[in-house]
């Protein structure tokens, strides 16, 4: 709430501008109240009405003094005197807000410095800032280097997931089909909703899946035991039916984890899976990197798929 004093000879003045601002005159400390400031009224009047505003309390200002009306408006006398000093040096125009936008750059790039550094983001597509004053030493900061590589246009736009998709499904085309398998194990004893079933029915525990790259066509297969020997002849029904259809098992890739139902991960003994894909068929085995299930992306999308709308949905009689 703030405050204007009525003063010791401007008392008829000052009981007019109170009856005209709308505030009420304290009996007790001879102070005129008024209810909003000067930042709430701006914030209540919009953005669009602020220059009259403003303009009405440089012209109170101006009436009244610079401290009466400072009390009136709820703000410093410093705020008031700015305004006034404005409007009389650039009349209404001065009323309106400055821009904030930096006029100068105390440590410029120079001109030789920004083609160096648009050079080396074209030679190197993937640098960012930080990158290109730590390769070339630059004594600027990376946000003034950045600036040079985006008014030069070399800020790629951020790829949209949709056009990731559709970029992978081009990818997809090019290959050929049943020349690329991801085959995974899923455990089947950690699905609640399966789990009475599997045990009062003696459900195999596993599900062996592999999944072709490019039609994402499924081959499945269950067993009892997590093992080298179930997996190796899984590939080897597979395979060999591949061959039966006129494929050539040697420009098949068979992409796997690391686990120890593919290879033997603590010696260099080869397993029964690797003898029947790498001797047998001389098939290519992909091994994906350690804690890189994402490289099985496909496989694993159908054991989520499989898990929410058949084992959890439909129940085994």
């Amino acid at each position: 709430m703030g405050v204007i004093e009525t003063g010791r000879g401007n008392a008829t003045v000052m009981n007019t501008y109170i009856k005209k601002n709308g505030c009420h005159l304290d009996s007790i400390s001879g102070y005129a109240t008024v209810m909003n400031t000067y930042m709430e009224n701006k914030k209540i009047i919009g953005s669009q009405d602020v220059k009259t505003y403003r303009l009405q309390m440089v012209q109170d200002a101006l009436k009244y003094g610079i401290k009466p009306c400072a009390r009136q408006y709820q703000t410093t006398v410093k705020t008031v005197r700015k305004w006034v000093k404005r409007y009389q040096q650039y009349k209404e125009d001065g009323l309106n807000d400055l821009s904030r936008k930096k006029t100068h750059c105390l440590i410029k790039i120079d001109k030789e410095t920004e083609l160096q550094i648009i050079k080396c983001r074209k030679a190197h597509p993937g640098w960012g800032a930080r990158r290109i004053k730590e390769v070339l030493e630059l004594n600027f900061s990376h946000v003034s280097i950045h600036r040079v590589i985006k008014d030069a246009g070399l800020i790629l736009p951020k790829r949209k997931k949709y056009k990731k998709r559709k970029d992978m499904q081009e990818v997809r085309k090019q290959k050929k089909v049943f020349s690329r398998f991801q085959i995974d194990i899923k455990y089947l004893t950690d699905i609640p909703e399966f789990e009475i079933w599997r045990w009062e029915h003696h459900f195999p525990l596993y599900l062996i899946s592999a999944r072709d790259y490019k039609t994402g066509a499924i081959y499945l297969a269950y067993s009892y035991e997590k093992s080298s020997t179930a997996t190796a002849l899984f590939i080897d029904y597979l395979l060999s039916s591949l061959q039966n259809y006129g494929i050539n098992p040697q420009t098949i890739i068979i992409q796997t984890d690391n686990g120890k139902e593919f290879i033997n991960p603590t010696d260099r003994k080869v397993t029964l899976f690797e003898k029947i894909v790498k001797e047998k068929y001389q098939a290519t085995h992909f091994l994906i990197p350690y804690r890189r299930p994402t490289w099985n992306s496909d496989v694993e999308s159908f054991h989520n798929l499989i898990e929410e709308e058949f084992f959890i949905l439909r129940k085994t009689k």
